[in-house]
C-alpha cells in the first residue's frame, strides 16, 4: 500500500488590502490642503538609478499626516499581526508622462494614502501590483481618501495620470517596520542655515539655449549638516526610554537619518542653484545622480538660457490691425473705447503667438500646476464648469498656464535686449509688444458692423 502523499504546502498570498474612508472629511481636507501647498521638489524616483523622476514632498512630523496614520494604524496592525511604526512618510506627485517604475520598498510594510479630493474615470494613475512572474496582479484606483496596505517586498508601480487629468496625482507613502509605535515628534522650526560655500556648480553641456549644470556637494558638508539637523531634532523629539536631548546619535540616525539627508541635500542644492545659476536662466528639471544615501552628492540641473534664445526678425512678419469708423461703431452699437481695446488685444495676440511659436522650452510642471490652479479657480468663480466639459477645459487651461509662464519670461528677456524700461507686468508687456509692432509689416483692415458684433460676443 502506497503511503499517502504529503499535502502541498503553498506560501501565503502576499498581503494587499484596500481600506476606504477611515479618515474623516475634515482631516482629509487638511491633508489635501497640505499637498496643494508649497514644499514640492523634483527629482525623486521609484528607485535610485532607475531613470524615473517625479515630484516629492517631505511630510516627516506633519501633524495632519501623523493623525492620518493613527486612524489607519489599528487596522494595519490587525492585518499585519504585529505592532507597527513609521520609518518615513512623504508624498509622491505624478503628472502626465511622469510615472514610477516597478520596484520593491524597504521596511516590512507600506501604507499608501490617496489625498486627492476627486479622481475621475479616464484620469488613470492606478497603483499596479505584480505577481512573481511579472504579470499585473491588481490595479488600485487612487480613489479619494483611500488606503492600500501591502508587504513592502511586493513589486509595484505608480502609473502616471492621463493627459486628461488636470491635477497632480498624489500618493502619501508610509514606510513601516515592526515594533511599538512612538509618539509623533513635535515640529521643529529650524534657524536659517549658513550658505553652502563648499558646494559648487559647473556647466557640463550646452545645446543652443539649453544648459545642463552639475551641482556637487561634498560628503563632509552634507554629513555635518545632517548632524546639525539631528542635533536640533534631539532637543524636541520624544522616544520611549530616552529623555529629550539624551537620545543617542545612533538611534536618531536610524530613525530620522534618511529623511534628514534628503532635506539637507535639497536645501544645499537650492542654495547653490540660487547663487550660481546664471541670471536670465530658467531651471526646468533637477535630477539626483548620486549620493542619495551616502558620499558626495551630485545633481544635474537642466535650464534654458534666455539670453541665447535666437532673435526674431519682425520686419519679415505681417500683422493685421483692425479698425472701424464712427458709422460702423454706431451701427454695431459698440463704444469706441471698447472697440479700440478689442482691436489692441487682437494685435497683441498676434505678436504673442509669434513669440510662443518661436520660443518653446520646458517649464517645471509644479509651476504649471500652480498657474493652472489660479486659472481654474478664476474660471470657476465666473461660472460653474459643467462636468461634461471639465476634462477638455482642464487640458486647455493647462496649456494656457504653461504658455503664460513661458511668455512672461520671454517678454522680460525681449525687453532686456531692447532696453525697454517700464514697471514689471502689464506695462512692460505692452511696451515690448509696441516695439515689435513698430518693426512688423502692419496691414490695416476695416471691419463691418456685423463682424465687429461677432467679435465682441466671441
Amino acid at each position: 500500500m502506497q503511503p499517502n502523499p504529503e499535502p502541498e504546502v503553498r506560501p501565503p498570498a502576499p498581503l494587499l488590502e484596500i481600506l476606504d474612508d477611515l479618515v474623516p472629511a475634515d482631516l482629509h481636507a487638511a491633508a489635501w490642503a497640505r499637498c496643494a501647498g508649497a514644499g514640492w521638489y523634483f527629482g525623486h524616483g521609484s528607485k535610485t538609478g532607475d531613470g524615473s523622476a517625479f515630484w516629492k514632498m517631505d511630510l516627516e512630523s506633519d501633524a495632519a499626516f501623523d493623525a492620518i496614520w493613527q486612524r489607519a494604524r489599528p487596522r494595519c496592525e490587525e492585518l499585519a499581526g504585529t505592532p507597527l511604526r513609521v520609518r518615513r512618510q512623504y508624498a509622491n506627485g505624478h503628472t502626465y508622462g511622469l510615472g514610477g517604475r516597478p520596484h520593491q520598498d524597504d521596511g516590512a510594510f507600506t501604507l499608501l494614502y490617496y489625498p486627492n479630493p476627486e479622481w475621475k474615470d479616464g484620469w488613470e494613475g492606478e497603483t499596479v501590483f505584480y505577481d512573481p512572474s511579472g504579470e499585473i496582479r491588481r490595479a488600485v484606483r487612487p480613489r479619494p481618501n483611500r488606503f492600500v496596505f501591502f508587504n513592502a517586498g511586493t513589486l509595484h508601480a505608480g502609473r502616471a495620470p492621463s493627459r486628461a487629468c488636470p491635477v497632480l496625482r498624489v500618493t502619501v507613502a508610509y514606510k513601516l517596520e515592526r515594533g511599538p509605535s512612538t509618539p509623533s515628534p513635535k515640529r521643529v522650526t529650524e534657524p536659517a542655515a549658513a550658505p553652502a560655500e563648499n558646494a559648487r556648480m559647473e556647466k557640463i553641456s550646452a545645446d543652443g539655449s539649453t544648459r545642463v549644470y552639475s551641482i556637487h556637494i561634498p560628503a563632509a558638508l552634507v554629513d555635518e549638516a545632517v548632524r546639525e539637523k539631528l542635533a536640533r531634532l534631539s532637543r524636541s523629539v520624544t522616544l520611549p526610554g530616552f529623555r529629550p536631548g539624551n537620545i543617542p546619535a545612533t538611534v536618531l540616525q536610524q530613525r530620522y537619518g534618511a529623511q534628514a539627508r534628503t532635506d539637507v541635500m535639497n536645501r544645499l542644492a537650492t542654495e547653490a542653484l540660487d547663487r550660481a545659476l546664471p541670471k536670465g536662466s530658467v531651471a526646468s528639471a533637477v535630477e539626483l545622480k548620486s549620493g542619495a544615501e551616502s558620499g558626495d552628492v551630485e545633481m544635474h540641473v537642466t535650464a534654458t538660457c534666455l539670453a541665447d534664445l535666437p532673435a526674431i526678425d519682425f520686419a519679415e512678419i505681417a500683422l493685421e490691425r483692425l479698425s472701424a469708423d464712427e458709422a460702423t461703431l454706431r451701427s454695431a452699437g459698440i463704444a469706441a473705447e471698447r472697440a479700440a481695446e478689442h482691436f489692441r488685444g487682437y494685435l497683441k495676440a498676434q505678436v504673442l503667438d509669434r513669440l510662443d511659436a518661436a520660443y518653446r522650452f520646458s517649464v517645471l510642471p509644479l509651476l504649471v500646476d500652480r498657474e493652472f490652479a489660479r486659472i481654474w479657480k478664476a474660471a470657476q468663480a465666473q461660472a460653474e464648469i459643467p462636468d461634461d466639459v471639465r476634462a477638455h477645459a482642464s487640458i486647455e487651461f493647462r496649456a494656457i498656464a504653461e504658455r503664460r509662464l513661458r511668455l512672461g519670461w520671454v517678454v522680460a528677456e525681449m525687453a532686456r535686449r531692447n532696453a525697454i524700461r517700464a514697471a514689471q507686468g502689464a506695462e512692460l508687456e505692452d511696451r515690448t509688444i509696441d516695439h515689435f509692432v513698430a518693426q512688423a509689416r502692419v496691414q490695416e483692415r476695416p471691419v463691418s458692423a456685423q463682424e465687429l458684433r461677432d467679435m465682441m460676443q466671441a
